[in-house]
């Protein structure tokens, strides 16, 4: 199934002036508040779900469980996730912003000639490393199978959109936070923080500054910057790339998984990150307060052209269910130290985790870490294709 199901056909989809007796480069020296890991906006990406409302798309498909051996079974697509009924049997899989489809095709005809009839698609949950491919049949295959992939990708695309808050993109520094004054763009964005935990955190990529040779990307509780969840160090050899898939809006830092709102705040994200790490690389000096005014009105020139590529607003309501932190299970200190709402149960849009994550400040090597419920059981012919084909991106 590696060497002969996956090849992919979809293409790879910078303050008001400070005064003068400011001391410029020594500014974001000051100790930080950690962020409090109760107050951060979290939500579950458990695939057993619920599936909301009725199906936007239902039809009987080929589920391919190796090069020589494909099943026919129903798919019912939810505007959160899809349903696959075989014998009787369903199993469901929640969507998540870490979720991609593409197109894909045979490599080895000659080795799946039993197949070589279907087109080819991929649903890849690529956190949880789990791929189920779909091939359809017919008169019009190429049309069939290009519906599917569009219908699963805005499916996709809802879900993201549902879990952020409202915000623009910002590019002048907060005059609260001193920590901003090299701030070349901010917002918010999804971050992959655990198995089944997808965190908003609002994100600021500042300009590096004078005797360094590294930039930074740090990731506050929210837009006030005021307490600091984690930090990415950039630096020439600094791998970032996006994710490709059909409307995907994943991107990856340093082996961290992103998702942003939108594909063009992805790549203004990777555009502006890929600007840094070219200076870093030609050894340019430090941007001057008059640089650094000049690459923000750049950047706010991108902003203003990707206002208006917004596919509208996403859903009221977060399409996956919100994480509230088990306060019986913080220490004495932080339960006197985080304001909790009380002992109410979950809402049916609330899930509990268990544990929280051992640290709140955390370094590039070390990632949020959270406790968090296991996959859903799959079948276990379904997780070594998932596995295989992964390494093929």
């Amino acid at each position: 199934m590696v060497s002969s199901a996956c090849r992919c056909l979809c293409n790879s989809d910078w303050l008001a002036e400070e005064s003068a007796d400011l001391d410029f480069d020594s500014l974001g020296g000051a100790p930080m508040q950690a962020a409090r890991f109760s107050d951060l906006l979290a939500y579950s990406t458990d695939m057993g779900q619920s599936l909301r409302g009725r199906p936007l798309r239902s039809g009987n498909v080929y589920f391919l469980r190796s090069e020589q051996q494909a099943e026919k079974v129903q798919v019912n697509l939810y505007v959160n996730g899809l349903a696959i009924t075989h014998h009787g049997k369903e199993v469901r899989a929640c969507f998540s912003p870490f979720t991609l489809v593409r197109n894909c095709k045979f490599l080895d005809a000659a080795a799946c000639t039993q197949l070589v009839s279907l087109k080819i698609f991929k649903i890849f949950f690529f956190v949880k490393n789990l791929c189920y491919f779909f091939g359809v049949s017919g008169e019009d295959t190429e049309t069939e199978r290009q519906a599917w992939v569009e219908d699963v990708a805005r499916a996709v695309h809802l879900v993201t959109q549902s879990l952020f808050p409202p915000f623009s993109i910002s590019c002048e520094p907060i005059c609260a936070a001193a920590v901003t004054a090299r701030r070349l763009m901010a917002g918010y964005v999804i971050y992959h923080s655990g198995d089944d935990v997808a965190t908003v955190l609002y994100g600021e990529l500042s300009a590096h500054a004078r005797g360094s040779d590294l930039a930074r990307l740090a990731f506050y509780e929210n837009e006030q910057c005021q307490r600091l969840a984690m930090e990415i160090w950039l630096s020439v050899a600094s791998s970032c790339f996006e994710k490709v898939g059909v409307s995907c809006t994943c991107f990856c830092i340093n082996g961290h998984d992103f998702s942003a709102r939108t594909i063009a705040e992805r790549k203004l994200w990777l555009r502006a990150i890929s600007n840094i790490k070219v200076k870093l690389q030609n050894a340019a000096p430090a941007p001057s307060r008059e640089d650094l005014a000049h690459y923000r009105e750049a950047i706010e020139e991108q902003v203003r052209s990707l206002e208006n590529s917004l596919e509208g607003r996403g859903p009221a309501d977060a399409l996956l269910q919100r994480i509230q932190w088990d306060k019986s299970d913080l220490s004495r200190e932080q339960r006197e130290s985080d304001e909790w709402p009380g002992n109410e149960s979950c809402g049916a849009d609330e899930a509990p985790l268990a544990k929280p994550p051992p640290s709140l400040i955390l370094s590039a090597a070390r990632p949020l870490s959270f406790a968090t419920k296991p996959v859903p059981d799959l079948r276990p012919t379904e997780r070594s294709v998932a596995r295989d084909v992964s390494r093929t991106g």
